[in-house]
């Protein structure tokens, strides 16, 4: 990846590249722990100890009026809940949109919308549901926590009960993935455009989404198998580039019932390296995901190609291919 290109830009349209890409990575930690979220209701085999990492020490839910269910205030009180809750139902919720804004430094609020559909023992039915969240980063974690959950029912739907139990796990994978690669340095260092360019890279995070049999084929044709070697591979780009965000274009998910789920994206993708110099790409990504019932699902195959080299431009430039692939990018897939 080459700094050389345009002529450098203003402070401020660089400013206010930073920004749009600083936001656009925030949205992908954001969909990670929704996605997470939604599977936690999705299967009976829930980890409470993953679950419970997705809220704060003080959390409170909001139930609907019209639910039968109380609020909820605490950590642990709504993870005893959660334990014995809907025996024998299942759930599923298809992302419609999602709409944050940041409130401070550590804190945002996320306005969440799904298509929800459940059978079972307690209840059948579909409807349209909002979240109403309020997040707060730790420094020294990577995801925000949700503090406040508040739920309504927007309007019911007669839809029959379509699984993505699958689908929300390559979503959380994907979103952590895309969030590590956009932001890698250490959770608890500043990403300020003002900061030193040498930066303190956490490649641990990436440990846990390793299949032992990974197969991982970059464009220039080489191909990684071992947590070291993609541990290398990451630094280096972390060493070129600062901050990124990609968006997601015609996402499709093939489950398997093998456990092992497909996944084909394009992704846009803007990025300011460590000089000072913005860039745009798209690449065309298929990958296998295996299900090991753990936090996330781990990488097994993963080949990328090219569609759009990666490309110096000015920072005005930069921001128009990043409002162009914002209006045509998917946060849900293709069914």
């Amino acid at each position: 990846m080459s700094d050389s290109g345009p002529a450098s830009d203003s402070g401020a349209a660089l400013d206010e590249l930073h920004a749009a890409l600083t936001a656009g990575s925030y949205e992908h930690r954001v969909l990670t722990v929704v996605h997470r979220w939604y599977t936690g209701y999705e299967t009976e085999r829930r980890r409470l100890d993953h679950h419970g990492e997705l809220v704060t020490e003080d959390f409170v839910a909001h139930r609907p009026a019209e639910s039968a269910l109380p609020d909820v205030q605490g950590r642990q009180a709504y993870l005893d809940g959660l334990a014995t809750a809907y025996p024998g139902q299942s759930n599923a919720h298809h992302l419609r949109s999602v709409a944050i804004e940041r409130t401070g430094a550590d804190t945002a609020r996320a306005v969440v919308a799904h298509d929800f559909e459940t059978i079972g023992p307690t209840l059948n039915g579909a409807a349209v549901l909002r979240y109403d969240l309020e997040l707060h980063q730790q420094p020294t974690e990577r995801l925000p926590r949700i503090s406040t959950f508040a739920e309504q029912i927007l309007a019911p739907r007669d839809a029959p009960f379509t699984e993505a139990l699958a689908e929300n796990r390559v979503l959380a994978f994907l979103h952590y993935w895309l969030a590590l690669l956009e932001q890698p340095t250490a959770p608890s260092e500043s990403s300020e455009p003002s900061e030193p360019a040498a930066p303190s890279v956490d490649v641990e995070p990436l440990r846990e989404l390793l299949h032992p049999e990974l197969v991982m084929t970059l464009s220039d044709g080489r191909v990684l198998h071992t947590f070291d070697q993609v541990a290398a591979w990451y630094t280096r780009n972390a060493e070129q580039v600062e901050i990124s965000t990609h968006h997601l274009i015609d996402p499709v998910i093939t489950p398997g019932q093998d456990g092992d789920h497909q996944l084909t994206v394009d992704f846009a993708w803007q990025g300011i390296t460590r000089a000072a110099q913005p860039m745009t790409a798209r690449t065309r990504h298929v990958w296998t995901l295996a299900e090991t019932r753990e936090r996330y699902l781990r990488l097994k195959r993963f080949h990328v190609d090219i569609v759009e080299p990666f490309t110096p431009t000015t920072a005005d430039q930069a921001l128009a291919h990043h409002d162009a692939a914002r209006k045509l990018s998917q946060i849900a897939p293709t069914r």
